[in-house]
């Protein structure tokens, strides 16, 4: 699963770094996502943009980035490609437009990160006219690598979040995303021989410094000036933090699985070869005060649209190894095709507000079963238990019917008054397990006493 890293830029600004998944990264071809890297002599940096053709998918373009042109990072120019000629066709340092894109020979798959950019609900810019946001790292001769320059206006409009987020206070309700490259997979895949790979063509060869950073920086632009229809921006550090290049807490994820025991889901954090108490103790023996946030939420499909119906939160500061016991209630069970549990587990550290975020989804189609009302068995409207008799007929022999040529005819009573009973007396018997009484009809033609041996 992919895993986010949360930093606080800025009272009003918090960071999203979401690395790709390690055992299963997001990559793109180049034959379809084509890159293009912009030199920048002004201070011997590189810049990346995916192409303006997949800026929907990618986010990532020259035409809402700016470039540094001043020796001291104070001002930037904008890449604009609307206008007639862009920047980077007029100002000679910088690489001109027929220049930019890349070749691979053949194609490869690159691995790529996100970043999310929230927004404190509210958030105005205060005396800014937007700001700069750039991830970037260093090559090896410490070089400045942009893995992008996003510029976000007055004039832009933010994505509104459907799930807006409470933090340390603060509910963040827009942002903005793009992808980058993962550092980390461009580390690892650089060969100095081997010119068919984006971490060669956008380190010119160099490579990186060894095991290097991503830094998040925000500029602010306090002054817009417009000079030959080009925009120039000057601005002032807003704040600047590093993070490492790959997510060292991959072993730790979160878990949603529909209990074997009962009705119900259980939610945990899971962490590969120990448990989720020994992993918060280790990090609260580093100097953290670490505790645990389940936010959980449900949404049910209804013919190809998924609403959300229930969020939920749950707080765990002890017994860590112990799963939330979590039973959702499906408001449309009559109608819903399926429904999601969407569960984000955080563990908040007390004493820095810094977070340790996983995510987790589940898909069940089992929707009658945790509807509103539970499914009951019709009875009636007065259930009633039915009491069963083994009736036995009466033994006055009534019941016997008797055939033959002499009996023909005659009723039971007049042939019980004919009948001759005896009765004759033997040893009782020892063993009793195997003996069966039967009734049967039976045939009498001759009846004959005798008597002394006659």
């Amino acid at each position: 699963m992919e895993s986010s890293r949360f930093i606080q830029l800025s009272p009003s600004i918090l960071v999203e770094y979401i690395y790709t998944d390690q055992a299963d990264p997001t990559v793109f071809n180049t034959g379809s996502y084509p890159i293009e890297i912009m030199r920048n002599a002004y201070n011997d940096s590189s810049y990346f943009f995916n192409t303006a053709n997949v800026a929907e998918t990618m986010g990532n373009y020259r035409d809402i980035s700016s470039a540094n042109i001043s020796a001291l990072n104070t001002e930037y120019a904008s890449l604009n490609t609307s206008v007639g000629v862009p920047y980077n066709d007029f100002d000679n340092k910088l690489t001109p437009t027929n220049q930019l894109v890349q070749s691979f020979t053949p194609n490869i798959d690159v691995e790529y990160d996100r970043v999310k950019i929230h927004f404190v609900a509210g958030f105005n810019f205060s005396d800014f006219d937007g700001i700069i946001f750039e991830i970037g790292t260093k090559r090896r001769d410490s070089k400045p690598i942009l893995l992008s320059s996003i510029n976000y206006l007055r004039t832009d409009t933010p994505v509104f979040n459907a799930n807006p987020f409470l933090i340390s206070g603060k509910l963040y309700s827009t942002y903005i995303e793009w992808r980058v490259p993962a550092l980390y997979y461009m580390n690892n895949n650089f060969v100095n021989t081997n010119t068919n790979t984006v971490s060669y063509k956008l380190t010119q060869g160099k490579g990186f410094l060894p095991t290097p950073p991503i830094t998040i920086t925000a500029r602010g632009i306090s002054q817009t000036r417009v000079e030959n229809g080009f925009d120039f921006y000057d601005v002032q550090e807003i704040n600047s933090v590093s993070i490492l290049n790959r997510d060292i807490y991959d072993n730790l994820y979160a878990q949603v699985v529909e209990s074997n025991v009962g009705d119900y889901f259980e939610i945990s954090g899971q962490v590969e070869g120990s448990s989720l108490a020994n992993f918060i103790a280790t990090l609260n023996s580093q100097g953290g005060n670490y505790v645990a946030f389940h936010d959980v939420r449900v949404n049910e499909q209804i013919g190809t649209d998924f609403v959300e119906t229930s969020a939920q939160a749950f707080t765990q500061t002890n017994d860590f190894d112990n799963p939330i016991l979590f039973r959702p209630i499906i408001l449309n069970s009559a109608i819903a095709v399926s429904f999601s549990i969407e569960y984000t587990l955080r563990l908040f550290n007390r004493d820095d507000n810094t977070q340790i975020i996983k995510r987790a989804r589940l898909v069940s189609f089992d929707v009658k079963k945790y509807g509103k009302k539970l499914m009951k068995i019709n009875l009636g409207t007065v259930p009633t238990v039915a009491k069963v008799y083994n009736r036995l007929m009466a033994d006055d022999g009534k019941k016997i019917v008797l055939g033959g040529a002499g009996n023909i005819g005659q009723d039971s009573d007049t042939i019980e008054k004919n009948l001759v009973v005896k009765t004759q007396f033997v040893t009782s018997f020892k063993e009793r397990m195997n003996i069966k009484a039967s009734v049967s009809p039976v045939k009498i033609q001759d009846i004959t006493e005798r008597r002394n041996g006659n």
